[in-house]
């Protein structure tokens, strides 16, 4: 298929800038990413890591392009031993986790095992993102979401708190029920070590602080 061979690993690029050329190929015409899934299931492990690149690079622009192959294509390969096709997995499934709603369901287990366990930072962070955009999909996705961020956050506290926290307003945004809860687990992490962290720790506060008021105030 000629459409593996512009890949990087394929051209001698060590760069992913042929990725990116032909991820672009692939959203002019959305057809050849099932040539490019074909090499998601390939023995060379740096095709696939480059296919599994691709996906993510068109997930990002349009992700609608990769969701029928969410499934049977991008799910398995959360269990490669390859580091860079788990996280490309991972990234991928974070762009089309609103799209999916019930594969991600089906996989809340799989994705909490990574965040408890997987030795990559760049894993955890993307599957803490995927249980993040999940919630966005209704006040169930997010009350499950948010019990899966509770528990990231206390595997690995201030390491992802961003993006937990990124996830818990997002969580806010469909699940009233959680505020007073997100209120209490956000308030340690004002004096956190990372600045960063105390910063979003800081804005998270302030908006459940003011809906918690909005809230006693209409009643």
């Amino acid at each position: 298929m000629e459409i593996l061979n512009q890949l990087s690993s394929r051209k001698g690029d060590k760069t992913k800038d042929s990725n990116k050329i032909v991820a672009e190929q692939c959203i002019a015409n959305p057809r050849l990413l099932a040539e490019i899934a074909v090499g998601l299931e390939d023995n060379d492990k740096k095709l696939q890591a480059d296919c599994t690149e691709v996906f993510t690079l068109v997930a990002e622009k349009k992700p609608e392009y990769v969701v029928p192959y969410a499934d049977d294509y991008i799910v398995p390969l959360l269990y490669s031993k390859q580091t860079k096709t788990r996280w490309e997995a991972a990234h991928t499934l974070s762009f089309i986790a609103e799209k999916i709603p019930d594969v991600i369901l089906s996989i809340l287990p799989t994705l909490q095992s990574l965040i408890e366990k997987d030795k990559s930072a760049i894993v955890r962070d993307y599957a803490i993102d995927t249980v993040a955009n999940y919630a966005k999909v209704s006040v169930e996705s997010s009350k499950e979401s948010c019990e899966l961020l509770k528990y990231a956050l206390e595997c690995w506290s201030e390491k992802h708190a961003r993006q937990v926290f990124r996830g818990f307003n997002y969580v806010l945004d469909k699940c009233d029920d959680c505020k007073t809860e997100i209120n209490s687990l956000v308030q340690p992490y004002l004096s956190a070590n990372k600045k960063n962290v105390a910063a979003e720790a800081k804005k998270l506060l302030k908006r459940t602080e003011r809906q918690l008021f909005l809230r006693y105030d209409a009643g």
